[in-house]
């Protein structure tokens, strides 16, 4: 406070010490009753350093430039992609980045470049090599790097004062104390030291949280540091218990995400935000082959819609593309696509396509290779005609994160001597890079509890501290030395992670200044995921107490338990019944019986909900379309052939003619409303000649029969009152008298229309439609593993010499089981009509469901299902 209040410039190790107190100077000044104060100068001393050279440079044009820490990023990966050593390495991004801290590990511990050479190694030679380059490259583009600015620094007319911590490397510490003056931390005599030994990893972040909201409880004014050195790979794990101990508010459904007690240190990757996110992708997505699941997340993008109208719309299109769309196909062809699927259908033109034409127009203002501020020209324009121009309805974190990628973008722009000139394609790489690699986190101010990732001392004083992974393997670090660097070098210039007594001593005194910055020190550990138990460190004190007994732990929960606590009673009713069918609802033939046969819920939720699955277009033909192709090709070629005489007199040439029209055909017939492509149609006519040479061959050790009809055109079907459409595939009449029934399966069909809850009850529908001579009724298994009938028949040899008389479930006749079958059907009608909807499902049901979300089936019979 003297500092400040004297206007001395205060410099911190890292952004984030300085972030804490700058926070708590302000905090001091409202304390004291203050309402208008100068704002603090706390600086990082890194950032510092920059405004320290380019305020030089506006004084001495000679000096070279620093480069910005994107532009460090890219000469890196240039240099390492550029040198032959590379070759050897597995991903030259990784040794771009060890490359770029092994260079300035050398500069912050004064390591003489001639010490690495004592000790040459292929790595050494190989780490020098690449630093000879990046050091020419800078000199050539008239820049340094962000690590050489300790060495250029000069006496600075302003007060400066440092604070003390063990995060400053020997070559800054070495300066600040010629030029600053050293700011020794607070002390506070701790009265309270605990231990935590939790079960695992989660519960130690369980017991963190509900050890913050207790304190808070307790005081309101509650202030604490808690460290997480491994935050980086646990984030979700830490801000999910969190949040379920002092952020239930923003899962509620209201939608309430207002602000929390506590923030979690260090941000998560720019690019993941959504705002960014939509921005990148909609400016790789202009010009670019996309897959349709990449076009269909861009149309029904938020980020793309004004209004609920406008989304609903795009919804609807969505799902109306899903069974006409390729796979895969150029951002041009699936907005032109869209556009006319919409007006085929009586859509209203859905707002994403037009935005995303507008981006696209923006951006073919610009062909050809541009510098990047000029990309930032045309970029900015089209982020602003398409997903950034409704920002009036985006929430603080997501103008944030958009206002993120502005600076970015900016700092491109400026960098055009350094990047020269840059394709559209190669230009997007960059930004996205950029992105990707810079970490962000929304302004929200310091709240009461703050979470790091930093193994530092906090400097400041607080009411409470906890400090998680303190177990014997971990406390002290290992030993780790920095990459591409003689391990003796490293030890000889006292680099910490390097040696165990380096490791030692940090620990050891990192533990000291944490006992004195709060009256309450937690140290916790937990036992490993894979069940190993670990010991505490034996550097913790020996007389903290326990901070729970045996048992009394918190263990992890989902948010929603601590909303079901606090929820009122709700009566529980079971409705199983839905309104009766009635005019003008339609059913969906024989699929919804079946349906209400596997399931009542499922009968009722498909045919009068229409809860239908959303098709996914893929490469090719799909498994509905290939059955629609077989069933052309059949059609065909039995109107041709017309009985078992002419297939058995039919030669090797005329039936490889006659399956290459019903082939084509068929094609023709499907592609009309999707075409996946002339690849697919050769693979698919290929296919097609092998799979119909095997199911003909099958249906010649038939006896001998005659075509009564093919694909019988639709007609209604009533049972218990409601009608059904339905369409038989085939019809045949047998020589010595008799009708056989046959449905076309492409999969591999099994006798499911047996029992009092058929999987499948299509079979016996159709021969209540055709009683009359009914003989067989069969599915025609046209299969490449293997071609065959599946079928139910009275008389023996019906399908092949050695075919013997099925079951009959029982019945003395088929006249018999159609009339089982018939009030069996009647039942499934009558309770479909009814509207009966209770969640029943068969044996096998839910396999094949999307339902669950929706019925809430108990997971025992899911889990039965499953077995």
């Amino acid at each position: 406070m003297a500092a400040a209040l004297a206007g001395h410039t205060v410099l911190a190790p890292n952004q984030e010490l300085a972030t804490l107190a700058f926070e708590a100077l302000e905090r001091a000044y409202r304390a004291a009753g203050r309402e208008v104060w100068p704002t603090p100068q706390i600086r990082e001393f890194g950032s510092w350093q920059r405004d320290q050279h380019a305020q030089r440079q506006l004084t001495e044009g000679a000096l070279p430039r620093c480069l910005t820490e994107i532009e460090e990023r890219e000469l890196w990966r240039d240099v390492v992609a550029a040198g032959d050593s590379h070759a050897g390495a597995l991903d030259p991004a990784a040794a771009a980045r060890l490359a770029r801290r092994a260079r300035r590990t050398v500069i912050e511990y004064g390591i003489p470049w001639s010490a690495l050479a004592a000790y040459p190694s292929e790595e050494t030679e190989v780490f020098l090599q690449w630093t000879a380059s990046y050091d020419e490259r800078c000199r050539a583009l008239g820049c340094i790097s962000s690590d050489d600015l300790t060495g250029r620094l000069e006496a600075n007319p302003e007060r400066l004062c440092w604070m003390e911590s063990a995060a400053w490397r020997p070559a800054a510490r070495a300066w600040l104390s010629h030029h600053g003056t050293r700011l020794a931390p607070g002390r506070v005599a701790p009265t309270t030291l605990l231990r935590m030994h939790a079960g695992s990893p989660a519960a130690e972040m369980a017991a963190a949280a509900d050890w913050a909201k207790s304190r808070l409880e307790t005081d309101p004014n509650f202030r604490a540091w808690l460290c997480v050195p491994d935050l980086n790979s646990r984030r979700t794990e830490v801000v999910d218990a969190f949040d379920a101990a002092l952020a239930v508010h923003r899962f509620a459904l209201d939608g309430d995400g207002g602000g929390a007690p506590y923030a979690v240190a260090g941000g998560t990757s720019l690019a993941e935000y959504a705002s960014v996110r939509i921005a990148l992708d909609c400016l790789e997505a202009a010009e670019a082959t996309l897959s349709f699941a990449r076009f269909s997340a861009l149309l029904r993008s938020p980020y793309l819609q004004a209004t609920d109208a406008e989304q609903n719309t795009a919804a609807l299109l969505d799902v109306a593309l899903r069974d006409r769309a390729p796979s895969e196909a150029s951002m041009r062809f699936w907005l032109d696509f869209a556009d006319a699927t919409a007006r085929n259908l009586d859509l209203a033109p859905a707002s994403a396509v037009q935005r995303l034409r507008a981006v696209g127009a923006a951006l073919a203002t610009a062909p050809g290779a541009r510098r990047f501020s000029d990309w930032l020209t045309v970029w900015t324009a089209a982020l602003q005609s398409g997903p950034w121009g409704l920002q009036a309805a985006w929430s603080s974190t997501e103008y944030q994160a958009s206002a993120r990628l502005r600076e970015l973008l900016a700092g491109l722009a400026s960098a055009d001597a350094f990047f020269g000139m840059q394709s559209r394609e190669s230009a997007l790489r960059v930004l996205r890079r950029a992105a990707r690699d810079t970490s962000f986190q929304p302004q929200t101010g310091v709240p009461p509890i703050w979470v790091s990732n930093q193994l530092i001392d906090p400097w400041l004083s607080f009411d409470g501290l906890w400090v998680s992974n303190m177990s014997a393997d971990q406390w002290p670090a290992p030993v780790a030395p920095v990459a591409l660097l003689p391990v003796q070098v490293q030890r000889s210039y006292g680099v910490v992670s390097a040696k165990v007594e380096t490791q030692l001593a940090f620990a050891s005194g990192l533990q000291a200044g944490w006992l004195n910055r709060a009256r309450e020190c937690v140290f916790s550990h937990a036992d490993a995921t894979d069940g190993r138990v670990t010991a505490p460190s034996p550097l913790l004190p020996h007389d903290a107490a326990s901070l729970y007994a045996a048992g009394d732990a918190p263990q992890p929960r989902p948010h929603w338990q601590a909303q079901l606590r606090e929820a009122p009673p709700l009566e529980r009713f079971c409705d199983e019944l839905a309104p009766s069918f009635a005019a003008p609802e339609r059913t969906r033939g024989v699929a919804s019986l079946r349906a209400q046969s596997l399931c009542a819920f499922r009968g009722f939720a498909e045919t009068r909900l229409m809860a239908d699955g959303l098709e996914q277009p893929t490469p090719g033909f799909n498994e509905r379309e290939r059955g629609q192709i077989v069933h052309h090709v059949l059609e065909y070629v039995w109107s041709v052939l017309g009985d078992s005489d002419a297939l058995h007199a039919l030669s090797a040439q005329a039936q490889y003619e006659l399956l290459e029209e019903a082939a084509r055909r068929a094609l023709q017939a499907v592609c009309a409303r999707r075409d996946p492509g002339p690849t697919w149609r050769r693979r698919e006519h290929v296919r097609l000649h092998k799979l119909l040479g095997l199911w003909l061959d099958a249906e010649r050790q038939r006896q001998p029969f005659t075509i009564e009809w093919l694909e019988r055109a639709a007609h209604t079907a009533r049972f218990a009152g409601v009608d059904f459409r339905v369409r038989i595939d085939r019809s045949d009449r047998l020589l010595s008298g008799g009708r056989v029934l046959i449905d076309y399966k492409t999969g591999s069909p099994l006798p499911d229309w047996r029992g009092d809850r058929p999987n499948n009850p299509q079979l016996p529908i159709y021969a209540l439609l055709s009683p009359e001579s009914l003989a067989a009724v069969a599915y025609g298994r046209v299969n490449a593993a293997g071609a065959c009938f599946v079928f139910e028949a009275e008389r023996p040899g019906i399908f092949s010499p050695g075919a013997r008389v099925t079951s009959l479930e029982g019945a003395g006749s088929l006249a018999a089981l159609v009339q089982i079958w018939s009030s069996r059907i009647e039942r499934l009608a009558g309770d479909f009509a009814r509207g009966h909807a209770a969640v029943a499902p068969t044996a096998t049901a839910c396999r094949l469901c999307q339902l669950q979300g929706l019925c809430r089936v108990p997971s025992t019979l899911v889990d039965e299902d499953q077995t």
